[in-house]
């Protein structure tokens, strides 16, 4: 669409393009021109017409329901956040605590199964010297870890999703069948890996990729620094 108008005795073709730069660089051109207003109409969704105070005072509301919108899901995201938080806390004061192994696994496993509601968890240690330090916790030497879980040990990063059956059944054990959707990250000590921790949910959604890991990235690092004092003791 172009339109000709006469400028100094000379037709000047403007297009829509040239309108719209106008309008954009002069954004108060309609202020104090109120009758050019109510002449101009566009067209409405459901029939007729309205005016370009309506439809701008329409658009106007529809931009602050989705401001309103993003805005709600960005508080839900901060309470989580939050709530997560205090959760990690509270374990963390808890696993600093505890004065001897079976204080320490058990505050371990009392925080993933009633505070972050877990289906199930795992702390595999790596240690020459096999043993079951509660249901949840082993320690197994690190090359029958890495028959079972290599993959997942190698990776540089937390992995989140599903689990193939091999790894899950390993991790997990009699609840294997339980866990729909996991995540595992690995437990270094400086470049050293000391430990494999494997968190597990119900749900199929509840774990998965490209979600962030900085809580269980935390929990990781803390247990870097507190586990060899009871998988070790002196």
């Amino acid at each position: 669409m172009s339109m000709t108008i006469k400028a100094k005795g000379a037709e000047t073709e403007l297009n829509e393009n040239a309108v719209c730069d106008f309008l954009i660089q002069n954004p108060d051109f309609f202020a104090n021109r109120d009758s050019l207003l109510l002449k101009m109409n566009l067209p409405h969704q459901q029939g007729g017409t309205v005016s370009l105070i309506e439809k701008q005072v329409s658009l106007l509301r529809e931009r602050n329901r989705e401001i309103k919108k993003n805005l709600d899901t960005y508080i839900d995201i901060a309470k989580t956040n939050d709530s997560i938080f205090s959760k990690c806390q509270k374990l963390a004061l808890n696993l600093i605590e505890a004065e001897n192994a079976d204080a320490f696994f058990a505050a371990l496993e009392k925080s993933f199964r009633r505070d972050f509601k877990c289906t199930a968890y795992s702390l595999i240690a790596l240690n020459d010297e096999a043993r079951q330090f509660n249901h949840f916790t082993s320690a197994v030497s690190e090359s029958a870890a890495r028959e079972y879980v290599g993959a997942l040990m190698k990776s540089k990063k937390p992995t989140l999703g599903v689990l193939r059956p091999s790894e899950q059944d390993f991790l997990f054990r009699h609840q294997s069948g339980k866990v729909k959707s996991a995540a595992v990250i690995s437990v270094k000590r400086d470049t050293e890996q000391i430990a494999l921790l494997a968190i597990g949910s119900g749900d199929s959604d509840y774990f998965q990729a490209g979600m962030g890991t900085l809580f269980i990235g935390f929990i990781a690092d803390m247990l870097s620094r507190l586990l060899p004092r009871f998988i070790n003791p002196e």
